[in-house]
């Protein structure tokens, strides 16, 4: 009896710490520079088909330090813009799985930072 005891505090316990250490897990985070909050939209309703999620998108975290943007998370290859007063005035292809790209250093001002994977694209207000 004493043994089952013993193993019901221990799977207990187990179990209470690997909550904690999930739980704790986007506390430690840590970015780089300032952190962009991202407006998602689908690009293309169709494009999805009829097919129900399985689970929600995980939204794109990015961050911006001087002229580097730091893409946080798993993603798709990715078509960034910089859209201006005057139109798109810098486009990069963003391979998957990258952790950061630059930015040219001669643009500054205000920006609108696109961000498109073909699904959803990814926007913000982005000031240099």
């Amino acid at each position: 009896m004493r043994v089952l005891k013993a193993c019901f505090v221990f799977n207990i316990l187990f179990l209470l710490f690997t909550v904690k250490a999930i739980a704790g897990e986007p506390e430690e985070f840590h970015f780089i520079g300032t952190q962009l909050q991202l407006t998602s939209t689908k690009v293309d309703e169709a494009s999805l088909g009829n097919q129900v999620p399985r689970s929600p998108m995980q939204p794109l975290t990015i961050s911006i330090e001087g002229n580097v943007l730091y893409l946080y998370g798993q993603f798709d290859d990715i078509t960034l813009k910089l859209v201006g007063a005057e139109g798109v005035v810098y486009t990069d292809e963003v391979a998957a799985g990258a952790y950061e790209t630059c930015l040219p250093s001669d643009l500054s001002g205000s920006y609108e930072l696109q961000l498109n994977d073909g699904v959803y694209l990814h926007t913000c207000i982005l000031d240099l």
